[in-house]
């Protein structure tokens, strides 16, 4: 046989020595890829069966807790109670609250360290969170405060009046700052007072607090001078 032919032999096979190599790698990387998929796609309904359950068994409803995550600067956890709407809206502040799907957020679940006892921050699940801002400390970034608007779940108008809470950390202090809001602009700090903006009857409204113990200082509408 000639040299040649012995070369291109001997080449011939290593190719297909590769060839099989490459396949038996692409057909492991593609198994691999449908079994995590297949795993994304049964996931949601396993954890739709075993949740944790966080409503009555005779209730109408079947909200989902999601994970929990340590508020910054405490040792308090909060989680947020969901449930799935047959419409779609948008939350008027970053934070809870729709974004876009169909997803509310019904409540909020505080866990502290060392209690046996989670509490909830509203006393039932008919209501929405439409978003929230979290107020914290300029220098050590600490949460001092939270501000969230919350409506009656059944209201369709989206400038419908909310309520507007402002609460502590743990959820335990608990402060109704309008019962007719209808957006937030800001919520910050300084020098120990912690400040809203926020409107009413089409007016802006500038409401001023303790940033300890939340209790109110002062509030007053904004004059805006007309535009000519």
């Amino acid at each position: 046989m000639p040299a040649s032919r012995k070369v291109f032999r001997y080449i011939w096979r290593i190719d297909a020595v590769l060839i099989l190599v490459a396949a038996g790698a692409a057909t492991l990387v593609i198994s691999s890829s449908l079994l995590e998929d297949f795993g994304r796609i049964r996931r949601p309904a396993r954890q739709s069966d075993t949740g944790i359950p966080v409503a009555a068994p005779e209730a109408n409803v079947h909200p989902r807790l999601g994970h929990a995550e340590v508020v910054p600067g405490t040792d308090v956890m909060r989680a947020t109670l969901t449930l799935e709407s047959e419409g779609s809206g948008l939350s008027k502040v970053s934070g809870y609250g729709s974004s876009g799907g169909n997803t509310e957020t019904r409540n909020i679940l505080f866990i502290e360290g060392g209690q046996k006892a989670a509490h909830w921050l509203l006393p039932d699940n008919d209501h929405v969170i439409e978003g929230n801002i979290d107020v914290k400390d300029e220098e050590d970034k600490k949460t001092l405060a939270t501000v969230v608007l919350v409506k009656p779940k059944d209201s369709t108008s989206e400038n419908a009046p909310e309520r507007l809470l402002l609460f502590d950390p743990s959820g335990k202090t608990v402060v109704e700052v309008a019962s007719n809001a209808t957006d937030i602009h800001l919520a910050k700090v300084s020098s120990g007072e912690l400040t809203i903006l926020f409107e009413r009857n089409r007016r802006l409204v500038l409401a001023a607090f303790d940033a300890v113990s939340l209790a109110k200082r002062s509030e007053h509408e904004i004059e805006i001078p007309l535009l000519k």
